[in-house]
Formats: structure tokens, C-alpha cells, sequence
């Protein structure tokens, strides 16, 4: 049977019911405003986000994520005395995308909690006497950020950022990284794709030349057919593709590393 369709209640009358002090009818009205909000004006819009912002976690989190994209300064007190207040991650995503940079860098530490380090260093990046230091980030991260500000590195130390990321990747040992029976590393192809966009093409085609060396025709998809089938039938002593992987690339490490002393 259809549901019945009913005529939206007043933007006012919903307002004042997240006031009620009755839990089921607040609840209703947060969903009704959250089903509308794409199609409020912007004054509304901004009502909406500041009461989400008043509320429990959930409640402040739902309207961080809106504020990345629908800022305005006005918003700025509340999201620094939250920020005061709760040190959340997410309300972290919005200063870093929108207060000042001197804000940002003054707080950079604090701002830097959980995965947000590499963002908080990438928003200063639009300052162009802003060092970025290595030894922060992963090689990813590293070389991502950049990337993306538009800055270069000399070639010699891109291919020692590609050695630390081999040895990175052969560590971790992470499976997944290796997805429908590929031999290179999604994280290595990410970096050499943001290298290439740097500029350092040369640099990229020697560490390719290399990797194919050293994996010596591990590509054949068969020995991952074999690997597949023998796991079904629950062989023993079956050695992960994966593994062995990672042994020829360590084997072969040290020539590569030559390459950035000579």
C-alpha cells in the first residue's frame, strides 16, 4: 500500500518542537529538518547547523561534516569554543579547512589528532615559507601533500622516499594492498603517480624498472590461481603470493638504495 504523503509542517513550528523537552517529538523534528536541509536557504541552513552545534556529539559531528563545504564566518566563535571545549576530530576538519592559517598553525599540534596530521600540514602549505618536515608524515603522506600544493623535490630524494615506502609496504605485509592478484603495491602506485605529477617521470621509470627486476616475473597470474585453489582445499605449508613478494623486494632493496648515493 502507498504511504500517504503529508504537507510539510512550517520551518517554525519544527524549531520549536527540538525545544519540547519530549525525546520522540525532538527526534522527529531533527529528522525532518536534516530531510529538508539540501533545500532550505541559506539563513535556514544556518539556523539548522547552529542547533545541531547546541546538541550532543552526534548532533555537533552532523553539522561539522555540513560545514565543510557550507562555511561562513559567522560560525567561527562557536567552532572555537567547541573546539576549546571537546577537542573533537571532526570539528578539527573545519578549522583546518577554514579558520586562518595562524590559527591553524598556533594550534598545529592539538589539531593533529587522529588521521588529520597530513591535512593540518597541507593547509599550511598554502603558506609559501612553510617547511614541511618528513619525518611527520609517512612516505604517502609525504609526497601527497607535494603534490597537491604544487611544490617539487630533487630527484635523488624522491627515490629515497620510494625506497622508505618499499620498505614501509614490505613491512606492514598488508594483503589488501595487493587486491585481485596485482604485484604492485596500490600505495607505491599512488606515490609514483604524484611523483610523475611533480615532475620526477625519470625518477619514477627507474624505481618501475626496478620493481620489475626485482619481483623477476612474479606477475604470473597462476601462482595466485594456485594460491586460491590450494587455500579452498586447505592445504598445508602454502606460502601466501604475497609473501614471497615481499622477500624478492628486500633481496633486491640494497641496489636500489645505491641509486640514491651514487
Amino acid at each position: 500500500m502507498r504511504k500517504q504523503l503529508e504537507w510539510n509542517a512550517p520551518l517554525k513550528s519544527i524549531m520549536k518542537e527540538l525545544s519540547s523537552g519530549k525525546r520522540k517529538t525532538e527526534n522527529e523534528a531533527m529528522r525532518q529538518l536534516r530531510l529538508r536541509f539540501v533545500g532550505l536557504d541559506k539563513k535556514e541552513q544556518m539556523k539548522v547547523i547552529m542547533h545541531h552545534l547546541t546538541r550532543e556529539k552526534s548532533h555537533r559531528e552532523w553539522a561539522y561534516a555540513r560545514l565543510l563545504d557550507l562555511w561562513d564566518e559567522a560560525f567561527e566563535p562557536i567552532i572555537s569554543d567547541l573546539w576549546e571545549q571537546y577537542h573533537e576530530e571532526k570539528c578539527a576538519w573545519t578549522i583546518i579547512r577554514h579558520f586562518p592559517a595562524d590559527y591553524v598553525l598556533e594550534h598545529k599540534e592539538e589539531l593533529s589528532i587522529g588521521k588529520n596530521r597530513p591535512f593540518v600540514i597541507r593547509r599550511l602549505c598554502e603558506e609559501k615559507d612553510f617547511n614541511v618536515d618528513v619525518e611527520e608524515l609517512s612516505p604517502y603522506e609525504y609526497i601527497w601533500i607535494l603534490s597537491t600544493s604544487g611544490r617539487t623535490i630533487p630527484a635523488k630524494k624522491a627515490l629515497r622516499i620510494l625506497v622508505e615506502a618499499t620498505k614501509e609496504v614490505c613491512k606492514e605485509k598488508s594483503v589488501g594492498d595487493y587486491e585481485q592478484g596485482e604485484t604492485f603495491s596500490a600505495k607505491l602506485n599512488k606515490i609514483l603517480y604524484h611523483l610523475d605529477k611533480m615532475g620526477r617521470s625519470l625518477t619514477t621509470a627507474i624505481y618501475r624498472e626496478w620493481y620489475k627486476s626485482a619481483i623477476d616475473g612474479f606477475t604470473d597470474s597462476q601462482l595466485w590461481d594456485w594460491y586460491r585453489i590450494a587455500s579452498q582445499l586447505n592445504l598445508d605449508s602454502i606460502n601466501h603470493p604475497y609473501d614471497i613478494l615481499v622477500e624478492k623486494l628486500v633481496k633486491n632493496l640494497p641496489k636500489l638504495e645505491l641509486q640514491t648515493t651514487e
